[in-house]
C-alpha cells in the first residue's frame, strides 16, 4: 500500500459512494492503493462537501421540447434570471405554495355552479311549457313578464361569467405572486456573479 499516493476529487467520490453502499473500506484501500484512513477521509469529505451543497445529492431528468425550454428560458429572461437549475430549484421548493388548491375559489365556484343548475333549471321548465303549450295547439303562454324573466335570468348568467372571469384572474395574480416570491432573489444574484 502506498503511503504517498493522492486521491482524485473522482475517486473520493467514488469511494464515498461504495462506503454508503456497504463496501468495505478494507476492501476499498486494497483497490485504490491508499490506506484505510484515506477511505475513511474520503466518505467524510464526500458527506462534509454534500453537508455544505445544502445535501444537493440527488439529480433529476426530464425531457421537454425546444418549444418548452424556449417558453420556459423566455419567462426566466423577463424575470432577469440567468440560470436555470437555479430557478427549477427555487420553484421545486415552492411547489407546496404554488400547487395547493385554492380552497376560497373553489367554494365560490361551487356556489356558482349550484346557481347555474337553479337557472338552467328554469329555462328548462319554460322551454317545457312553451312545448307543451305548441304540442297542444294552444296560444303559447309566453308573456312579457315571461320575457323580462329570461332576460334577468340572462342576465344573471353573464353576471357569473364575469364573477368566474375575475376569480379566475385573481388565482392568477395569486400564482403570479407565489412565482416570484420563490424566484426573488435570483436576478439579483445574477447581477452580482456577473460583476
Amino acid at each position: 500500500m502506498s503511503r504517498g499516493r493522492r486521491l482524485t476529487e473522482t475517486e473520493r467520490l467514488s469511494i464515498a459512494r461504495e462506503r454508503s453502499q456497504g463496501v468495505p473500506a478494507a476492501e476499498l484501500a486494497a483497490r485504490y492503493d491508499v490506506s484505510l484512513k484515506s477511505i475513511y477521509n474520503a466518505a467524510n469529505h464526500a458527506s462534509q462537501r454534500q453537508m455544505a451543497n445544502a445535501s444537493r445529492s440527488r439529480v433529476i431528468g426530464i425531457r421537454v421540447s425546444d418549444r418548452d425550454l424556449r417558453g420556459f428560458d423566455a419567462a426566466l429572461a423577463r424575470r432577469g434570471i440567468a440560470h436555470r437549475s437555479d430557478a427549477m430549484r427555487r420553484l421545486m421548493l415552492a411547489a407546496d405554495d404554488i400547487l395547493r388548491p385554492d380552497e376560497s375559489t373553489a367554494e365560490e365556484l361551487r356556489s356558482m355552479s349550484a346557481a347555474l343548475n337553479r337557472v338552467g333549471n328554469n329555462v328548462n321548465q319554460v322551454a317545457r311549457r312553451l312545448n307543451e303549450a305548441k304540442l297542444r295547439g294552444e296560444p303559447l303562454p309566453y308573456t312579457a313578464a315571461s320575457h323580462a324573466e329570461i332576460r334577468d335570468l340572462a342576465g344573471l348568467v353573464f353576471d357569473m361569467a364575469d364573477q368566474i372571469q375575475e376569480l379566475f384572474r385573481a388565482r392568477r395574480r395569486s400564482l403570479d405572486l407565489s412565482v416570484a416570491q420563490a424566484l426573488s432573489g435570483l436576478n439579483a444574484e445574477a447581477d452580482h456573479d456577473a460583476e
